[in-house]
């Protein structure tokens, strides 16, 4: 069973998915953390990490970058999946999927393989909840919309 687990860092907020109370593969890397920037590319990039997990990784097709310029929330990011991905010294051959900002100086990215992908799809609902609770352009804008910054 897949659940998150919200924490922060340098204070601001992240979550970390769990699977059955700890870190996904037990990988002693804390698991899959992100804050609301990559939250955002996820949600944005929900199809394709459907596509991912449902075709068991075959799909979409390797070192192929796709754009996703339009999404639910304002954050333009790139898709692309790759073969054999390392942890510590160790190499892994699986294919995973890695989501990335479009903007490249930024250099936010995330990625992760099919067992992750699976929590993160079964969690969608929660990881909206985690962005409108805690993205301050939403939150700002729902305030505005309450008269709360009119003078």
């Amino acid at each position: 069973m897949y659940s998150l687990e919200e924490t922060t860092y340098k204070d601001h907020p992240v979550l970390r998915l769990l699977k059955d109370g700890n870190p996904v593969l037990g990988d002693n890397l804390k698991g899959l953390r992100f804050g609301i920037k990559k939250a955002k590319m996820i949600i944005n990039a929900m199809t394709q990490i459907e596509i991912f997990f449902n075709s068991n990784g075959a799909n979409p097709s390797m070192n192929t970058e796709i754009h996703i310029n339009q999404g639910k929330y304002d954050m333009p990011c790139y898709c692309i999946k790759r073969i054999n991905f390392q942890i510590r010294d160790i190499i892994i051959n699986r294919p995973y999927l890695k989501i990335g900002s479009n903007n490249r100086s930024n250099n936010i990215s995330i990625g992760f393989g099919l067992v992750k992908a699976e929590g993160l799809i079964t969690l969608k609902d929660q990881i909206e909840d985690f962005i409108r609770k805690n993205d301050i352009g939403i939150i700002s804008q729902r305030s505005a919309s309450y008269g709360y910054f009119n003078n």
